[in-house]
């Protein structure tokens, strides 16, 4: 089983692919599912003016950073501010007002930051715990799996949202065709996850995405794209 899931994790860093970035015009899109061991806290993704980037998860008084390219984070406690909110730690300060951002780091000043929601939902949900993250329209749906073995399915009619966990996902891969399938089956339904490694469009915002994904869901077949997030 281990290797299996080891072989699965290679699989998709093996197959990433650089992508370009885009906003969704769905407000589902913006969703994580979030069903296995929630982090509380909201994420942002800054950018800012000056072609800076960084990750923040604010949340019980206290703001972890996470930057491109460093395994490490820093936590900053909360700090009395007349105007918005403000952290810090040592050489760190970042002040958010009216949802733009101010992050000072080792005397380096980063202005006029605003959060990327598009990039902040992928980057909450590898948060907490999501490995693999798959979305698609007509009609709208979201898949994640959560430590290689969880799955997660939610479509959307209207208003109407449906979910379904599945448990205990074993992943069989093909890894000359590039393909990871997983099938399970919970009390009331079967669910079939094909991830194929070649390059997706997202049929209404065009972005680009690393795997093409089919999801079969009892007798119901949802096309869409995804992408890892170990």
């Amino acid at each position: 089983m281990k290797s299996s899931k080891l072989n699965f994790a290679v699989l998709w860093l093996l197959s990433v692919f650089l992508t370009a970035c885009a906003q969704f015009n769905e407000s589902v899109e913006y969703m994580h599912l979030g069903l296995v061991e929630p982090v509380a806290a909201k994420t942002y993704v800054y950018e800012c003016s000056d072609g800076y980037s960084f990750t923040a998860n604010i949340g019980n008084n206290q703001a972890r950073l996470f930057f491109s390219g460093q395994k490490q984070s820093i936590t900053l406690a909360h700090a009395f501010s007349m105007f918005g909110a403000k952290f810090n730690v040592k050489q760190t300060t970042l002040w958010i007002e009216k949802d733009v951002a101010r992050l000072e780091i080792d005397s380096v000043i980063h202005e006029d930051c605003h959060n990327n929601q598009a990039k902040a939902i992928w980057a909450h949900a590898k948060l907490n715990g999501v490995d693999f993250r798959a979305l698609g329209n007509q009609p709208s749906w979201i898949l994640e799996i959560v430590k290689g073995e969880n799955i997660i399915f939610a479509d959307f009619f209207g208003k109407t949202i449906n979910k379904y966990l599945f448990t205990g996902a074993e992943p069989v891969i093909d890894q000359v065709a590039r393909k990871t399938e997983f099938k399970v089956t919970n009390k009331d339904h079967t669910i079939l996850v094909t991830i194929i490694g070649t390059p997706c469009q997202d049929t209404m915002s065009g972005e680009s995405f690393d795997f093409s994904v089919t999801v079969d869901l009892d007798d119901k077949r949802y096309i869409g794209c995804g992408r890892s997030l170990l």
